[in-house]
């Protein structure tokens, strides 16, 4: 009992770190297939619409290499996405360490080596293959980085660390999800289906309403509302025998009555 307890206990905690982050940038655009913490997928409801939803660990993932997946998407993110948009492309701490004269390329390739070998402590390890790919990712990525400027756009826009979490993901994927799972998906059109180890979480009402990221591409524009003037909505004025919204009349009457000596009124109208 204790240790389904402990288990729980872990995944509430790996799901709770990628919600706090995530809702620390919730308002950051989506640019990649590759980002670790958001997607778009096609809106259920809106034809030709896309919404945003956040990007969960599910739970046929065990513990242990859920809280990995967990801190590699927020590492990754953070590397890769966190800071701002540039010519397109997002950008993050990776890129900006990597505009650091000499050394800012070799810091760059140690945090990327550092988060394979934290993804290579999941359960049972990863197989070598797994890891060489993450290495190429990780190489070609240092070696565009070289190149003054244009490299570092191109840094920004290969995403190593990203990528080598979707190798990741894919392992994960193949070890624990269900065959069950994975037949029900077999129908589903490609562009509606997950991304590997993920679960789809919509953001809160409130979320929405405090969203900044609105999009024509991504959902429509809600018009603004008519404003009603309190005057059309007067009672008729008694007296007078005529409604008060009758402006016009009221004032083509005034100008016609005649003067005390039967002469025109000699204001001004």
């Amino acid at each position: 009992m204790s240790g389904a307890v402990a288990k729980y206990a872990a995944k509430y905690a790996s799901k709770k770190l990628l919600s706090q982050d995530q809702d620390k940038y919730k308002n950051k655009k989506v640019e990649s297939r590759y980002d670790p913490y958001y997607e778009m997928i096609p809106h259920p409801t809106k034809p030709n619409k896309f919404k945003k939803v956040k990007k969960q660990v599910p739970a046929y993932i065990p513990s242990e290499d859920a809280d990995i997946l967990a801190r590699a998407r927020k590492t990754a993110y953070r590397l890769d996405f966190c800071l701002f948009n540039f010519l397109g492309f997002r950008f993050g701490w990776s890129s900006v360490i990597g505009l650091v004269p000499a050394i800012g390329d070799g810091v760059d390739a140690l945090l990327s080596l550092n988060l394979i070998r934290r993804m290579s402590k999941c359960d049972g390890g990863l197989p070598f293959w797994i890891i060489l790919h993450m290495l190429i990712n990780m190489a070609l990525d240092f070696l565009v980085g070289l190149v003054p400027f244009i490299g570092d756009l191109a840094d920004a826009a290969y995403k190593c660390n990203s990528k080598n979490v979707r190798v990741f993901e894919e392992h994960l994927d193949k070890k624990y999800k269900p065959q069950q799972l994975i037949d029900a998906e077999k129908d589903v059109p490609s562009e509606r289906r997950p991304r590997p180890a993920t679960v789809y979480e919509d953001f809160s009402d409130e979320d929405y309403e405090h969203r900044n990221t609105l999009n024509n591409d991504y959902d429509s524009v809600p018009q603004p509302m008519r404003a009603y003037s309190g005057r059309r909505d007067r009672v008729p004025d008694e007296e007078m025998g005529l409604p008060g919204n009758d402006t016009h009349r009221s004032h083509r009457a005034e100008k016609e009555k005649p003067s005390r000596h039967g002469t025109k009124s000699s204001r001004r109208h």
